[in-house]
């Protein structure tokens, strides 16, 4: 195809990707102005725009794909791995409680499910491997900041502005801290209903070697979730295997 056929916005964010997709470390601004041959300003607003749709993210001063298009970038072998290891588990976790069940990690200061076994009931959670959530407004979000690794993200995350989502949502830092520390004494995060109206989630951090490396959830709505503490002990039992 010609260059006058072409779009070179959508040409330059194309070959970002495509960069990014086959480097094997997150790259700087200038690693990529100077791979690409384009101005850093150019550079810059591709990847806030790809940002905005949550394709890549930023780590410090260096920018890597997201997972929000699991099979069309090979994850990272590691990661592959967890995953596979952790499905059936979930599977079984999601048979024992029969509601929907999730395994998220920490993307940048929000989280991203990258595995999930649906509830047999006909009215269920509406989510997807891949989808982007808040930390402070979610269980898996709240079980991954309560442990060492991500408590720098909370104040990164606090400074953001903390978005209300419901009547429920904790939108101030003090209060956020609060939940934390419960969280971290109980070994496991509540949202009762703070991201949305009638649905409650539980959520316990994957550990390994004392660092937290994702969350495992079960979610359902609140008129079926009313047995916290069944449900608390077959999801930590899950997390720790």
């Amino acid at each position: 195809m010609s260059e006058a056929a072409t779009i070179s916005s959508v040409s330059h964010a194309v070959r970002l990707v495509e960069l990014l997709a086959r480097a094997s470390k997150a790259m700087s601004v200038s690693e990529l102005a100077k791979s690409l041959d384009l101005p850093r300003p150019t550079v810059y607003r591709l990847l806030r725009t790809l940002q905005s749709f949550n394709w890549t993210v930023q780590d410090g001063t260096t920018y890597r794909l997201s997972y929000r298009l699991p099979g069309l970038f090979a994850a990272p072998d590691d990661l592959t791995a967890l995953v596979d290891r952790i499905k059936p588990l979930l599977s079984r976790l999601a048979a024992e409680t029969r509601e929907t069940v999730h395994f998220a990690v920490a993307e940048g200061d929000r989280v991203v499910y990258l595995a999930k076994v649906d509830s047999p009931h006909p009215i269920r959670m509406f989510s997807y491997v891949g989808w982007h959530g808040p930390m402070h407004a979610t269980a898996v979000g709240k079980a991954l900041l309560a442990w060492p690794t991500l408590s720098p993200a909370i104040d990164r995350i606090c400074d953001e502005g903390l978005h209300r989502y419901t009547a429920r949502t904790i939108v101030d830092k003090d209060s956020l801290l609060a939940e934390l520390e419960r969280t971290r004494a109980r070994g496991y995060a509540v949202d009762d209903e703070e991201l949305i109206d009638g649905l409650i989630c539980l959520a316990a951090p994957v550990l390994s070697d004392d660092r937290v490396i994702g969350a495992i959830s079960v979610a359902g709505p609140s008129n079926r979730m009313r047995e916290i503490d069944t449900f608390a002990s077959l999801l930590l039992a899950c997390a720790a295997q």
